[in-house]
């Protein structure tokens, strides 16, 4: 039978026992005392009244036995009754208890042990109502929280009591926060207490990030060395400002909180009405910013840099102001050392560069007295190993005139090296024009030049009827020259020689190709040909000086464009030319 039952039959047990013995030893008494005045009242005789005990006492036993019947049976009813209202009652509680849809369970505070426990606590930790009976509340408690539960279940209890947020370990190992409450109560004849478990895993997750984030901000905020601050909207009270405070201007937090025109009254007397002006700036524009100097307690001079706004609601009222002080010394001196340091190399470029220009045209006055000079006896060799030839080729016999010849040829040679060095002077001391150049007829000029001088040789010839280029007239032709020369030269192994002209691109900035299918040369090396005197192939294969491809490259090079070569040993080369809007032309160093 349940306790509480027990309970209800003891009271009222114990009642109705102590009333039926009350109320029959009053009537008993209040009988023997009305009876025996009745009797003698009617005859003193003595049979008389012994027959009337006798009957008296028949008649004392009858009635009280029916008036037992009677108040054992109304006390039988009443007590089926009580019994019957506390069923009731404990019927509806235990229905309560499992149905509720909060986790419950009802524990053994001696043991720990779970008594009962209620369908949401089986979902809700995963276990079986059967598997959840043979535990304690330790196996649902993760191991190094056993102590405080030890200590939380066995402190000194009331009745009710709030037990607060602890952690508990779910049959998939998932560990989960709950706020217990409890109550005292007896079941099964122990002393047990009764628990309600509320999940507050998300509200005790969402608290720890929120600290962990302001533990951060915090930190962020110590470790920055720019200052934070953050005021009312008035200005007057200082609601937070940054350790960085302290770095820079040498005095605490505490005392610009405490006396919120500190931070003007250090600022340098020069630079007051700039911060001055800031703050009008802020109150009227919402936003300020500005650099003024301040003077820290250590009596140094600091560049700061201000920004503030103001901080206003969704209603657009202003609620806070805040900003942030740098300290940009460093970057102010480095500023000033900067711009000492660029005046002194203007001043050193633009020395050297009168020196490199005096030196230049020296330089180029002696190219021209050196070709000069050199031409006039190189002119008189050639015309006098001429004569010789002529007048005396009888004379000199075949080894003499092989010699002559030879004469001949390389003083030719020289003087052909003379005219290609002065030609890459001339290129670096031009000023450039640029307007628009058909290649093409420029191109059929330059070969039938190159036919004249050779009408035994047959080369096909290939071009648009136009290709159209931004460039220097006076450049493009020794550019071209020099290009279709080459293809010329190095083709004429061939019988079926061909030089192509050909456009790759579109204006403005146009990419055209002289191609050819000569003897070629190993690509690999193609960068090298572009330097004074680099030769692919023997002056006995090919005639020329090494100088043109230079030449070559100096002129595209001052229309700052670019110029490369693709070949192939056998099967011929092509050089690609992209000729780059004109710049602004500037003074030009030749190479020493």
């Amino acid at each position: 039978m349940p306790q509480n039952l027990k309970a209800i039959l003891k009271t009222d047990g114990s009642r109705f026992a102590l009333g039926t013995g009350v109320l029959y030893a009053v009537l008993g008494l209040l009988w023997i005392i009305v009876s025996d005045a009745a009797v003698s009242s009617i005859s003193t005789d003595p049979a008389w009244l012994a027959m009337a005990q006798r009957y008296k006492g028949f008649f004392y036993v009858g009635v009280t036995s029916v008036g037992l019947i009677f108040l054992v049976n109304a006390g039988y009813r009443r007590l089926w009754n009580a019994v019957s209202r506390a069923e009731a009652t404990e019927l509806q509680v235990r229905d309560l208890f499992l149905q509720h849809p909060k986790p419950m369970w009802v524990y053994d505070r001696d043991t720990l042990e779970f008594i009962a426990v209620n369908d949401a606590a089986t979902r809700y930790y995963g276990y079986s109502r059967e598997a959840m009976l043979a535990m304690n509340l330790a196996d649902i408690c993760p191991e190094e929280d056993i102590s405080r539960l030890h200590a939380l279940m066995h402190s000194p209890q009331d009745r009710h009591r709030d037990i607060g947020v602890v952690r508990h370990c779910k049959r998939s190992g998932e560990v989960v926060f709950v706020h217990l409450t409890a109550h005292a109560v007896e079941f099964m004849q122990r002393k047990a207490e009764m628990v309600m478990a509320i999940d507050v895993t998300a509200d005790v997750l969402s608290k720890h990030a929120l600290e962990r984030q302001e533990a951060q901000f915090r930190q962020l905020h110590q470790s920055l060395a720019s200052i934070l601050w953050i005021a009312s909207a008035d200005g007057r009270t200082m609601l937070y400002i940054s350790p960085a405070l302290e770095r820079v201007y040498g005095f605490a937090p505490e005392a610009m909180q405490a006396n919120p025109d500190l931070w003007l009254q250090v600022v340098h007397p020069d630079d007051a009405h700039i911060a001055k002006a800031s703050s009008v700036e802020l109150m009227t524009e919402g936003e300020a910013s500005c650099e003024y100097r301040i003077r820290a307690t250590s009596g140094e001079i600091k560049w700061v840099s201000d920004r503030k706004r103001l901080i206003v609601d969704a209603e657009g009222l202003v609620t806070m102001m805040g900003g942030i002080l740098e300290d940009i010394t460093a970057a102010k001196e480095h500023e000033a050392l900067r711009a000492g340091t660029h005046v002194e190399l203007e001043r050193l470029v633009t020395q050297r560069t009168a020196e490199l220009v005096r030196v230049n045209a020296e330089l180029d006055a002696f190219a021209r007295t050196i070709a000069h000079d050199l031409k006039a006896p190189l002119v008189s060799v050639i015309g006098f190993s001429q004569i010789l030839h002529n007048r005396h080729a009888d004379t000199l016999k075949e080894d003499g005139v092989r010699l002559i010849t030879r004469i001949g040829r390389s003083a030719r040679q020289m003087a052909s090296l003379v005219n290609d060095l002065l030609a890459l002077s001339r290129v670096s001391k031009t000023v450039l024009v640029i307007e628009d150049i058909d290649l093409v007829p420029l191109a059929h000029e330059i070969l039938e030049e190159l036919r004249e001088q050779e009408p035994h040789r047959q080369v096909r010839f290939e071009s648009p009827a136009s290709l159209q280029v931004r460039a220097d007239p006076g450049l493009v032709r020794p550019l071209l020259t020099n290009l279709l020369g080459n293809a010329w030269k190095f083709t004429g192994k061939r019988d079926d020689a061909c030089v192509q002209l050909c456009l790759e691109g579109a204006a403005p900035e146009a990419t055209f190709c002289v191609r050819d299918n000569g003897v070629g040369f190993d690509a690999g090396n193609s960068e090298q040909i572009f330097k004074p005197f680099q030769r692919f192939h023997t002056l006995s294969e090919f005639s020329g000086t090494g100088i043109g491809l230079t030449t070559c490259e100096r002129i595209v090079a001052r229309h700052h464009g670019r110029i490369w070569l693709e070949s192939t040993v056998g099967e011929g080369t092509s050089v690609f030319v992209t000729l780059a809007p004109a710049a602004p032309d500037l003074p030009h160093l030749a190479p020493a």
